[in-house]
């Protein structure tokens, strides 16, 4: 792993040469106050007093501003004419289109990799999982993203419900990993919700998020400013172990979204073998997969009797043609590999998830050099001292994710 300190922008500030590093040409007097580019002050302002960091697209209600400054940046960044207007206002290099237009890989690198969770790994505006990001050269997806805001319910119930933190999630986490996993493998779809009701016991997705419905209250007469309706309260749980109790038509208007944007809550359909059959639409991008080495070589066997050692990699054809010549090849470490599991992608860049894949099993990299029977050293960098059943649940919630964002 690299260990070589990160230079923050507060240690450019400190250092003897500021001076030379931070000096620029006279800038351009602004005639009149134009609101785009006092906002990009502001932006600037923000990510000096926060040490370097940009603003994030956040959802958390406290932090709405912030989300706003990292909207209007992205914008900027991707119109030429606010490239040409802000130029002469930026400090920070922030529209500079050769810094901006990296390649996947560096931009990994330079993201945050001591994530505590996978949920965590999942809730950051990584580029990994951001497939409107157009400076970015590899793409994740083959369609468009789907439209994240969803219209407001007009009559908001005074006693909105709030998540909170469920404490027995443990019991409900196995049925959100089997569908994770179902809709990964295609035994489960997605489809628009266009329906008036919710069903007791379903799955649903919302604002990206997986949400299960674990009951129905009581019906009862709910007064608005409108109408009287027949409702009840709904009991629904999260995927990221959270639950609430909504009122089931403010529920069911948050899923019904904007006929206008075509802004729809997902159904999550019931698993059926017929759903594994690909639709003339869909493509078939390549293969992701996990093996297990058969080395005779004596610290390679070290490792697997002091740690679970597995390789996570990808292939755009057949993975057994991929792993034939797999002991003159340094990748596989110089040994017979064994394939563990094998997930065919479909209408995902292979390569770039694979990537992904990575980067959220960085924390379990094995990180030491082996020398080889024939006396070469290995630099391994695709396995992972982690057991089996992580790095399926990693590759079964990061395809989920993708499929439901």
């Amino acid at each position: 792993m690299n260990n070589k300190p990160v230079r923050t922008l507060e240690d450019v500030f400190n250092s003897p040469d500021a001076n030379v590093l931070l000096s620029t040409a006279p800038k351009k007097k602004a005639v009149s106050v134009n609101p785009d580019i006092e906002l990009f002050k502001e932006i600037q302002e923000w990510i000096k007093q926060h040490g370097g960091k940009e603003p994030e697209k956040t959802r958390d209600m406290s932090r709405m501003k912030e989300r706003h400054m990292a909207s209007k940046l992205k914008g900027y960044r991707n119109n030429k004419e606010m490239i040409e207007l802000l130029n002469p206002y930026d400090e920070l290099g922030l529209l500079d289109q050769e810094g901006q237009q990296l390649g996947l890989e560096e931009s990994v690198k330079r993201e945050k990799h001591d994530f505590n969770s996978l949920d965590e790994i999942l809730s950051t505006n990584s580029v990994l999982f951001d497939n409107t990001q157009q400076t970015i050269n590899n793409k994740l997806f083959d369609t468009k993203k789907l439209n994240e805001t969803k219209k407001e319910q007009e009559n908001k119930p005074k006693n909105k419900s709030k998540r909170k933190h469920m404490d027995n999630f443990a019991k409900y986490e196995p049925l959100f990993k089997r569908v994770q996993a179902e809709l990964a493998s295609g035994a489960r779809n997605l489809v628009d919700f266009k329906s008036n009701q919710i069903e007791l016991h379903k799955f649903y997705v919302l604002n990206g998020q997986l949400l299960y419905i674990e009951a129905i209250g009581s019906e009862f007469e709910n007064n608005t400013r409108s109408s009287a309706d027949v409702d009840a309260r709904v009991h629904v749980i999260y995927e990221n172990g959270t639950e609430n109790t909504p009122l089931r038509n403010g529920l069911i208007a948050s899923l019904y979204g904007s006929k206008k944007r075509h802004s729809y809550g997902k159904i999550v359909t019931e698993p059926e073998r017929a759903n594994l059959e690909l639709s003339s639409d869909d493509q078939v991008t390549g293969y992701i997969y996990v093996l297990k080495s058969e080395s005779n070589n004596p610290e390679v066997k070290k490792v697997q009797e002091e740690h679970p050692l597995y390789k996570v990699g990808y292939t755009n054809g057949s993975v057994q043609r991929r792993i034939a010549n797999a002991e003159n090849e340094a990748t596989y470490l110089y040994g017979p590999v064994k394939i563990c599991e094998e997930f065919q992608v479909v209408n995902i860049n292979s390569e770039v998830l694979e990537t992904a894949i990575h980067h959220a099993l960085s924390n379990y990299q094995l990180d030491v050099d082996i020398k080889a029977t024939n006396g070469k050293i290995i630099h391994p960098r695709e396995w992972f001292i982690a057991d089996l059943e992580t790095i399926n649940n990693v590759v079964n919630r990061i395809i989920a994710k993708l499929k439901i964002s």
